[in-house]
């Protein structure tokens, strides 16, 4: 049961996910959406026209967002340009990891302690190498990417609609 607040209401807590998804938005999906709002109102475009640009921004910046913690764990320092397993060495949760502890309970508690523990980074990057957490993280940035494609629908086919598609497909398969 949902502990009750004082007016009598239900305090509506979000799970891991969640709040992961949302902090990705405000940290990614919330500037890609604005940017696309903004050159969509710069061109003065219709309302329908600003929402599905907002709409194809939030998406791809969710699905970029997403695939960066893919590759966080399956790219290279090379490729990425960065320290692979960043994340995880900071203490963060990301999708792979949150939908591995829901396969794997033991891995909430290093989540808890945010692996701050001797040997707790390790052993959280062999779960999440065990687990289903990459594959249902791609799965999760596909469902982004096809919600973004979704998105364009609004829009008048044009060469400009056929480009953000294609953007919106290069950002759920790359590898850098």
């Amino acid at each position: 049961m949902r502990p009750k607040i004082p007016d009598g209401t239900i305090e509506v807590t979000p799970t891991p996910m969640e709040a992961y998804l949302q902090k990705n938005y405000y940290k990614t999906g919330s500037l890609m959406a604005n940017a696309c709002r903004a050159a969509a109102m710069l061109e003065n475009k219709d309302r329908t026209t600003c929402d599905a640009a907002f709409q194809y921004g939030r998406h791809v910046g969710l699905a970029f967002q997403l695939v960066d913690d893919i590759l966080d764990f399956e790219g290279t320092g090379a490729t990425l340009g960065k320290p692979v397993l960043a994340d995880i060495q900071l203490g963060l949760a990301t999708a792979p990891t949150l939908f591995a502890a829901e396969e794997f309970p033991q891995l909430s508690l290093l989540l808890a302690r945010n692996f701050s523990q001797s040997g707790d980074v390790n052993r959280a990057i062999d779960i999440v190498q065990d687990s289903e957490g990459l594959r249902r993280t791609k799965d999760l940035a596909t469902v982004q990417t096809e919600l973004a494609i979704d998105s364009l629908n609004k829009l008048p086919d044009s060469e400009a609609r056929k480009g953000l598609r294609n953007v919106a497909i290069k950002v759920v398969t790359r590898h850098s």
